[in-house]
């Protein structure tokens, strides 16, 4: 039995209206992709300010402060000493210099 005429029209109706939805989907489809991809960069960029920010005036204005408690900086005379008396890396360098050369 071939086909009525106005099957064919039906037919060819519903593949006209699939193909129109499929073109929606599509489109709906790569705007979400680059929504999900772009939100995904600002969260990056959020974090690495809220992350960065603190540690960056931390390092400026603490880092002077606790190379001092450490016994980092040398003012002079003396070797400082570091935080409770402890010695500061330099100073056990110095010493285990010494003592390889006393003991050649």
């Amino acid at each position: 039995m071939p086909p009525i005429e106005n099957e064919h029209g039906d037919l060819k109706k519903i593949l006209e209206e699939n193909l129109v939805v499929a073109k929606d989907n599509n489109r709906l489809l790569r705007e979400m992709r680059r929504n999900a991809i772009l939100g995904l960069i600002a969260k990056i960029i959020i974090w690495l300010v809220l992350l960065g920010v603190p540690l960056f005036f931390l390092s400026t204005y603490l880092g002077p402060l606790l190379d001092a408690f450490a016994g980092q900086s040398t003012t002079g005379g003396a070797l400082p000493t570091g935080l409770f008396g402890i010695p500061s890396e330099d100073q056990i360098h110095q010493l285990i210099e010494q003592y390889q050369t006393v003991g050649q």
